[in-house]
């Protein structure tokens, strides 16, 4: 649960984290949705039914009476964002995915809550296509005693078995010793990982096999940018397994990203809607990027 204050003042409190934002745009794109998530007794029933309307269940099991909900107050500036730390639910068990039956996965902990044997259990499960895509933001994450969240300069992950992995530039310097750059993004490669998709201010790229592509957002004066990279993750993630093509995955999750902030809108209300990220995807198809690495 977020309390969003944007760059316009305003204050919205809404659902939020990747089940939300990844779990909605994945329905976007036809598929179900599976949440392997805890939230707490304070779990509002008005977002339960939020989530319901858009496919999205969380089951009776995954509420925790004894428990609150993992919650932020995030404050959000120019290009970036300050994050309070309210509430922590409890983290997820390696028992909470063995029977799971799904196409691919979309790991993305916020703060704590898929510690590294769970990690290992969701790659070795893997789903139908052997498709997991990491977003490491959450181990990134140190909390005070005040709840203020910093950021963490080295980072050791045990990265094998990721197909994909969504990385901003702080990320990719933790897990490369401080590489950045098609540097850093050709060391995630060299780990095993087939896709790198890495986004530095306006600017996003894709690294698959030897070819490198990019392309650049306009500004948009936005209030709220939050879940964006959740929105690019399970856009990408969704368009390469129905396609199996790299560079429309590329568009499509480039697309989602833009047509998002397009809407100017705080929380889930953002995640736009299908034909405004084809609309997107068709546009950077024809103004993207490219070289071969030699």
């Amino acid at each position: 649960m977020d309390n969003i204050k944007a760059t316009n003042g305003i204050l919205t409190q809404s659902v939020g984290g990747p089940p939300c934002y990844s779990g909605i745009t994945s329905r976007r794109f036809g598929f179900e949705v599976e949440l392997v998530t805890k939230v707490g007794q304070d779990f509002p029933k008005d977002s339960r039914n939020f989530l319901l309307q858009n496919k999205i269940m969380i089951k009776d099991s995954q509420q925790l009476p004894d428990k609150l909900t993992t919650g932020f107050d995030i404050l959000a500036e120019e290009d970036t964002r300050k994050l309070i730390l309210r509430s922590k639910c409890a983290p997820l068990t390696a028992e909470e995915i063995d029977d799971i039956k799904v196409d691919f996965w979309l790991a993305s902990p916020v703060i704590d809550e898929i510690p590294p044997y769970v990690l290992a259990k969701i790659k070795h499960n893997g789903g139908s296509k052997k498709f997991v895509m990491l977003d490491p933001q959450g181990y990134m994450r140190v909390v005070d005693e005040k709840g203020a969240v910093t950021l963490k300069e080295r980072l050791e992950l045990d990265l094998s078995g990721i197909r994909a992995i969504k990385v901003d530039q702080e990320e990719m310097m933790a897990l490369t010793s401080g590489l950045k750059g098609i540097d850093g993004m050709l060391r995630l490669q060299s780990l095993g990982i087939e896709f790198i998709l890495s986004t530095f201010h306006r600017e996003i790229h894709l690294l698959h096999e030897r070819t490198h592509y990019w392309v650049k957002l306009r500004h948009i004066d936005t209030p709220d940018s939050t879940g964006a990279g959740d929105i690019l993750s399970a856009a990408f993630s969704c368009a390469y397994i129905k396609e199996r093509d790299p560079l429309w995955a590329f568009c499509f999750g480039a697309g989602a990203l833009r047509a998002a902030l397009e809407t100017r809108e705080a929380g889930p209300a953002k995640v736009p809607s299908m034909s405004k990220i084809e609309q997107s995807a068709s546009y950077f198809y024809n103004t993207v990027g490219f070289q071969q690495l030699s």
